[in-house]
């Protein structure tokens, strides 16, 4: 198994920490079954995901209550959920897929939600997790729509 990059958790929380794979294997609480509709026009039905749940994460950080906005970034790719959204049973930091991890280090640990969710909120090769009282600029959808868009003017 390849080494993945430590994912920070920082921000407005009591216990600041990075945590890597083993780490967060060692924490792993939840299984998730939930459908994927990407924008590009295709489904996937029944993913199957195992990993951590993010409310667990924020309460190990000790995630302060008046921080209402989890911010869940790859490198400049950054997915900005309200601490509602963040603490929901069904949003998991994932670690494997359909029971065993994946073979591209660039796929995990990935942030998945329930169906409902637009695709740009999976987020991919997560590294950090802020937690902040204000939400912080978003670029997910702006990344993901400017690569769909240069899909489409190509022949």
């Amino acid at each position: 198994m390849t080494a993945s990059v430590p994912v920070s958790i920082c921000g407005d929380v009591e216990r600041p920490a990075c945590l890597a794979l083993a780490d967060l294997r060692a924490l792993m609480d939840a299984e998730l079954v939930a459908d994927f509709h990407c924008r590009e026009g295709w489904s996937r039905l029944g993913e199957r995901w195992r990993g951590v749940r993010l409310r667990t994460l924020l309460a190990n950080a000790g995630a302060a209550g008046p921080a209402g906005y989890v911010t869940v970034g790859s490198g400049e790719y950054t997915a900005v959920l309200t601490r509602e959204q963040a603490e929901d049973e069904r949003v998991l930091l994932a670690l494997e897929k359909e029971g065993a991890a994946s073979p591209r280090r660039a796929d995990f640990p990935r942030l998945v939600g329930p169906a409902e969710w637009d695709c740009f909120l999976s987020v991919k090769s997560v590294d950090r997790i802020e937690v902040t009282r204000e939400p912080q600029q978003a670029s997910a959808a702006t990344i993901a729509l400017a690569r769909l868009e240069r899909q489409a003017g190509q022949p």
